[in-house]
């Protein structure tokens, strides 16, 4: 793994508000008193300390909170999750924002009883489905990038 998860990202950059520019020494000190877990989203801080290390948090530079922020506006625009039909098989699967991939749908549920919790838009259902399998930071996994049928707009 070269780049943490959107909830390490997010626990970072509320790590970095809450405590001001010296965010890394405190981060640094926290790791080391084992500390960070009494944080908010703690558990996702020490997953960052597990995973990257210390010579990797001094080695963050401020434009990789600026892609990370973006990443997570738009992950923010998008439902947990919702349920749609697979593109092959027809099949209904449950789709998970920022993960890639999907679920099968539990048996004893529809894609309108499940999409019925989340609200998603027909954009919005789209968007999901491309960045499951294109990538998150691909234009269309943006539910800006689509009418309100779910048909990707064409650039003119």
């Amino acid at each position: 793994m070269n780049d943490p998860s959107i909830e390490q990202w997010r626990a970072l950059l509320l790590f970095r508000q809450r405590h001001g520019r010296t965010w890394k020494s405190a981060l640094s000190l926290h790791w080391m008193n084992g500390t960070d877990e009494n944080e908010p989203l703690g558990a996702a801080l020490r997953m960052v300390r597990n995973q990257f290390g210390p010579s990797w948090l001094h080695a963050l530079r401020p434009k990789a909170f600026a892609e990370a922020e973006q990443r997570i506006a738009l992950l923010d625009r998008l439902p947990v999750m919702c349920a749609t039909y697979h593109g092959e098989t027809g099949d209904p699967i449950i789709l998970k924002r920022g993960e890639s991939g999907h679920w099968r749908m539990p048996g004893d549920m529809t894609v309108e009883q499940f999409n019925a919790t989340f609200l998603p838009t027909p954009g919005k259902i789209a968007a999901m489905g491309a960045g499951s399998v294109l990538g998150w930071d691909m234009p269309a996994a943006d539910p800006a990038n689509y009418d309100a049928a779910g048909r990707l707009k064409c650039n003119s």
